[in-house]
């Protein structure tokens, strides 16, 4: 027998929430619709999230005196070719 790869669940939902749902033609599928995109925004949040963190700990670490050291070659400095 085939392994299923959808379940079925049970929602509450408000009767406005009902409403508008009956509206659509495919249930289902909008519901599906509905979720996905919840669940990609979630992905987009926590990424934006884990940058925005990446960004402070490489500030935090050029304030704790990661700084150049006399005679290397600064940022600007050309390197020879």
């Amino acid at each position: 027998m085939a392994e299923r790869k959808t379940e079925r669940v049970n929602v509450w939902l408000t009767p406005e929430q009902v409403a508008w749902l009956k509206t659509k033609k495919n249930l289902s599928e909008t519901v599906r619709a509905i979720v996905t995109e919840a669940m990609n925004l979630e992905r987009l949040a926590q990424s934006v999230k884990n940058r925005a963190a990446k960004k402070t700990a490489g500030k935090n670490e050029k304030a704790l005196g990661k700084r150049r050291t006399p005679g290397s070659p600064g940022k600007n400095s050309r390197s020879s070719r």
